[in-house]
């Protein structure tokens, strides 16, 4: 009688500061596994391959305007083939990288659009993800990781 083989658990390996969002339980929920690392690159690692950076629009904002996003795209593209930045955005608010009034830091909005754009030709292989709640950023994830190789979360912990 031949033996059939399980077929591996799903998971995705998370970074422990994620926790403070609803996205890991609701990624759970979805029937795939959570494991808690401290990461250094990324904050969810869906396979081997695909690393994703989870952002608020503030957040996105904040981190243009300081560089640390730069710096991040540098991290995840050097170790990743596939690098991802995810912006959540809220589903009960019109979305605008444009604020009402001045945004944060007197940045305008065509500077914003233009450090986006300069993020886009400088790391051609990162993909940029538009989501609007958590729910659809964890359905989201479901979709990418079909077909695709389980991630490690030590190895995914030893990236730096």
């Amino acid at each position: 009688v031949g033996r059939h083989k399980e077929p591996e658990k799903r998971k995705v390996v998370v970074d422990m500061r994620e926790f403070r969002s609803s996205l890991p339980s609701l990624i759970h929920r979805r029937g795939i596994d959570i494991e808690p690392v401290t990461l250094e690159v990324g904050d969810y690692i869906l396979s081997p391959d695909m690393c994703v950076e989870r952002k608020s629009v503030s957040d996105l904002i904040g981190s243009l305007n300081s560089g640390r996003l730069f710096n991040q795209a540098t991290a995840m593209t050097r170790h990743y083939r596939k690098p991802m930045l995810l912006v959540e955005f809220t589903e009960k608010q019109s979305f605008s990288l444009q604020a009402k009034g001045t945004l944060q830091g007197e940045i305008s909005y065509q500077d914003l659009t233009s450090k986006l754009a300069l993020l886009t030709l400088h790391f051609p292989k990162l993909r940029i993800l538009w989501c609007q709640s958590p729910h659809a950023s964890a359905e989201l994830f479901d979709e990418l990781k079909k077909n695709q190789a389980e991630p490690d979360g030590e190895d995914a912990g030893a990236v730096a």
